[in-house]
């Protein structure tokens, strides 16, 4: 979720991700470590870098190896496209692009890259903030990738100097799969196509949320819904500490048994 502020910062995230027992990695967790950028060009435009890092993946399915490598780089331009301060409202067009630079030990690397065009809200009203998004991510690899659009809904209440709680809806809908011709590197020496795999492990389509693009067949109108509580701890003028605990509530799960995001936003 790339809000519609235009700001200059340093934001380090960690995020543990947990896989649910039901689907084909049988359990497991994820580790990742990441750093986001903006850039504010004016007061209205800037340059954003959104995704990047290293993930740590561990699937209880005793055919997948433990892996780790570089997330796909993202990044992009924000632009403020309306504002009224009295209401007060905030409307930004926001345009990012993810590279196909990562590891193919962590189900990145693959495809053509990514187009992400979004539009992004807030508005406020005494204590309360509300902030939302919709967007869509659009490969350019001819169907090796999945399509997809998302929404979030964000609502803050800034009733203290030094603690502010927040909850937040997400959700996602692959328009498209993709052809499933992922390559899965099993345990025992063979390297498998995701089709393939899914079918003899017998697992639902099932795609990877808001960070893997598997390209898997099937996925077409299926949705994932995500609900998440966190709080933000202002820590001085420029700096804020937040974390958020997110599961999902939808019957199509995919890989989200649960989530912790963590974030340090240090901003100039």
């Amino acid at each position: 979720f790339e809000d519609p502020f235009v700001t200059t910062g340093v934001y380090p995230y960690y995020v543990y991700h947990d896989f649910p027992d039901r689907s084909a990695l049988q359990g497991g967790e994820a580790h990742v470590a990441a750093v986001q950028i903006r850039v504010a060009l004016t007061d209205r435009i800037a340059l954003i870098a959104t995704k990047d890092g290293r993930a740590w993946l561990r699937a209880d399915n005793p055919l997948l190896d433990e892996k780790q490598g570089w997330l796909n780089i993202a990044g992009g331009l924000k632009a403020a496209l309306y504002e009224d301060p009295e209401a007060p409202l905030l409307v930004s067009g926001i345009l990012r692009f993810e590279f196909d630079s990562g590891s193919s030990d962590v189900f990145q690397g693959q495809g053509d890259g990514v187009v992400i065009p979004s539009v992004a809200f807030a508005w406020g009203a005494g204590p309360l903030q509300v902030m939302g998004d919709l967007g869509g991510q659009i490969p350019l690899d001819g169907g090796d990738q999945s399509t997809a659009i998302f929404s979030h809904l964000y609502a803050g209440l800034d009733l203290s100097p030094s603690f502010v709680p927040f909850a937040q809806l997400s959700w996602m809908r692959w328009m498209d799969g993709g052809r499933g011709t992922l390559p899965i590197d099993l345990d025992i020496g063979v390297t498998l196509p995701l089709d393939t795999v899914q079918t003899v492990l017998g697992t639902d389509p099932f795609e990877g949320a808001d960070v893997w693009n598997l390209g898997s067949r099937g996925v077409k109108d299926l949705d994932l819904w995500t609900a998440a509580l966190g709080f933000h701890i202002p820590i001085t003028d420029h700096v804020t500490l937040s974390a958020a605990y997110e599961r999902p509530f939808s019957h199509h799960k995919g890989v989200f048994q649960q989530r912790v995001t963590t974030a340090l936003e240090i901003e100039f």
